[in-house]
Protein backbone atom coordinates (compact mmCIF):
# COMPACT_ATOMS: atom_id res chain seq x y z
CA UNK A 1 0.00 0.00 0.00
CA UNK A 2 1.37 3.40 -0.97
CA UNK A 3 1.78 6.05 1.70
CA UNK A 4 2.09 9.82 1.31
CA UNK A 5 5.59 9.70 2.80
CA UNK A 6 6.79 7.35 0.05
CA UNK A 7 6.83 10.16 -2.49
CA UNK A 8 7.47 13.24 -0.39
CA UNK A 9 10.93 14.02 -1.83
CA UNK A 10 9.71 13.90 -5.41
CA UNK A 11 6.68 16.02 -4.53
CA UNK A 12 8.99 18.62 -2.97
CA UNK A 13 11.25 18.67 -6.04
CA UNK A 14 8.25 18.96 -8.34
CA UNK A 15 6.88 21.87 -6.32
CA UNK A 16 10.23 23.65 -6.50
CA UNK A 17 10.38 23.16 -10.28
CA UNK A 18 6.87 24.54 -10.68
CA UNK A 19 7.31 27.54 -8.40
CA UNK A 20 10.77 28.56 -9.61
CA UNK A 21 10.56 27.81 -13.33
CA UNK A 22 7.24 26.76 -14.76
CA UNK A 23 4.53 28.98 -13.27
CA UNK A 24 5.53 32.09 -15.20
CA UNK A 25 7.46 30.43 -18.01
CA UNK A 26 6.61 30.92 -21.63
CA UNK A 27 7.50 28.31 -24.20
CA UNK A 28 6.24 27.55 -27.66
CA UNK A 29 7.33 23.97 -28.21
CA UNK A 30 7.75 20.84 -26.11
CA UNK A 31 11.48 21.04 -26.89
CA UNK A 32 11.68 24.48 -25.24
CA UNK A 33 9.91 23.15 -22.16
CA UNK A 34 12.26 20.17 -22.06
CA UNK A 35 15.24 22.53 -22.29
CA UNK A 36 13.94 24.59 -19.35
CA UNK A 37 13.46 21.48 -17.25
CA UNK A 38 16.91 20.13 -18.16
CA UNK A 39 18.43 23.49 -17.22
CA UNK A 40 16.63 23.41 -13.88
CA UNK A 41 17.83 19.88 -13.15
CA UNK A 42 21.41 20.86 -13.92
CA UNK A 43 21.24 23.94 -11.73
CA UNK A 44 19.43 22.07 -8.95
CA UNK A 45 22.13 19.40 -8.83
CA UNK A 46 25.28 21.46 -9.41
CA UNK A 47 24.82 25.04 -8.18
CA UNK A 48 21.92 25.16 -5.75
CA UNK A 49 22.89 24.48 -2.11
CA UNK A 50 20.59 22.14 -0.18
CA UNK A 51 19.91 22.60 3.52
CA UNK A 52 19.52 18.85 4.04
CA UNK A 53 23.06 18.31 2.68
CA UNK A 54 24.70 20.88 4.95
CA UNK A 55 24.31 23.55 2.24
CA UNK A 56 26.36 21.55 -0.25
CA UNK A 57 25.14 20.90 -3.76
CA UNK A 58 24.00 17.35 -4.54
CA UNK A 59 26.89 16.85 -6.96
CA UNK A 60 29.45 18.01 -4.37
CA UNK A 61 27.87 15.90 -1.67
CA UNK A 62 27.72 12.84 -3.92
CA UNK A 63 31.34 13.28 -5.05
CA UNK A 64 32.46 13.66 -1.44
CA UNK A 65 30.59 10.52 -0.47
CA UNK A 66 32.22 8.55 -3.28
CA UNK A 67 35.66 9.79 -2.18
CA UNK A 68 35.00 8.66 1.40
CA UNK A 69 33.88 5.21 0.26
CA UNK A 70 36.77 4.69 -2.18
Amino acid sequence: MARWADNVLMERWSGTLKSERLRNAEYETPAQLEGMIRGFVGEYNTTRPHQSLGYATPSTWYSGGIAEVA
